[in-house]
């Protein structure tokens, strides 16, 4: 249920700052995909709550709706991030480039190792496919944050809101990596561990979105820009 909640409150911080903001600009553009990146994702955790609430369908199930859901919400994150990322690209240092790529290639080993060899779930291909889809997905959302992060580590107040969405969506990005090599390995103890870090990233994201609305779009905000 915190989850939802945290997710609720994200998503409409989110319509709020595109309504004041308009479609125009990087911003507008960025906002919109990531707005509707919440809002899908918010989607599938309530599709969720419903399967096991309502219908008494636990999440063994690997293949449903939500996960149509969720793989519609990352394209819309990933635009997100690659629409920041082409904004800063003069920011964006080769060091930078080639640190990212180190960590992204012990992710992907470690995703290899663990997630891989007990991916094959008693002939279900199209599980199977959902299943490493995810992976995929993630590293939509890993390598650009990064390079975000890194870029914008010492950038002045007005990138904070950028570098919260990217911190929160490289949480969500590892947390996913651990909950799915946990479920299929069996290790459904762990499965509370990492839902912590799925409400922490919309957390993270609520304050994003809250900081770009309280002094880039509000009212009170835009009214100071026209009497100064």
């Amino acid at each position: 249920m915190i989850l939802n909640i945290t997710a609720a409150i994200a998503s409409s911080l989110g319509i709020i700052v595109v309504y004041c903001h308009g479609l125009h600009g990087v911003h507008g553009r960025s906002y919109l995909s990531l707005t509707l990146g919440i809002i899908s994702w918010f989607a599938a955790d309530l599709t969720l709550a419903y399967y096991y609430f309502a219908l008494g369908i636990e999440e063994q199930i690997l293949v449903s709706v939500t996960d149509v859901l969720w793989f519609i919400g990352y394209l819309f994150l990933a635009a997100h991030l690659f629409t920041v990322l082409r904004f800063i690209r003069s920011k964006i240092k080769l060091m930078t480039v080639i640190l990212t790529s180190i960590v992204t290639l012990l992710f992907i080993t470690y995703i290899v190792n663990n997630l891989f060899p007990s991916s094959h779930t008693e002939g279900d291909f199209t599980a199977f496919v959902v299943t490493i889809t995810y992976p995929i997905l993630d590293l939509m959302l890993f390598v650009p944050s990064m390079i975000i992060l890194i870029s914008l580590r010492k950038d002045d107040v007005q990138s904070i809101p950028w570098i919260l969405s990217s911190l929160s969506l490289l949480v969500n990005a590892v947390a996913d990596e651990g909950y799915v090599i946990d479920f299929v390995n069996g290790r459904l103890q762990n499965l509370l561990f990492w839902n912590i870090f799925y409400v922490t990233d919309f957390i993270i994201m609520v304050g994003a979105l809250f900081w770009y609305y309280r002094y880039h779009v509000s009212p009170e905000r835009r009214k100071m820009k026209i009497t100064g």
